[in-house]
């Protein structure tokens, strides 16, 4: 199960918005996996676990040069499993040349993109 860390202030505009689904986001990929809500919870961030690079790297084209691997806009849908720790049920990233990237759906990862043509 792909899992994200992170301390969401406890209020109830954050308890309304985990509530709903493709909730936008930012995700930036290292050597950790990071998922930013700035416009949505301003100064909320947490790591993902348990994810595989090479799962990801399927369905997500990473970019060239800079500090992230893949940097990207993105719509997430979680589930609360434990104090900070929640389950990535649905996540998509967006990319000019591609449109909407589905990397997870419905907790499991979603079919390989096809990104080039096979020429």
């Amino acid at each position: 199960m792909v899992r994200l860390r992170i301390d969401f202030p406890k209020n109830l505009a954050t308890d309304e918005l985990l509530r709903q689904e493709r909730i936008p986001c930012v995700c930036k990929i290292a050597k950790e996996f990071e998922i930013f809500f700035a416009e949505t919870v301003p100064g909320s961030s947490g790591v993902v676990s348990e994810w595989d690079r090479k799962e990801l790297e399927l369905r997500a084209v990473a970019g060239a040069g800079g500090q992230y691997t893949h940097h990207a806009s993105g719509l997430i849908t979680l589930k609360a499993v434990g104090s900070g720790v929640y389950e990535i049920i649905d996540l998509e990233v967006f990319y000019r040349s591609f449109g909407w990237c589905a990397i997870l759906k419905n907790s499991e990862y979603a079919p390989p993109g096809e990104f080039w043509d096979e020429e």
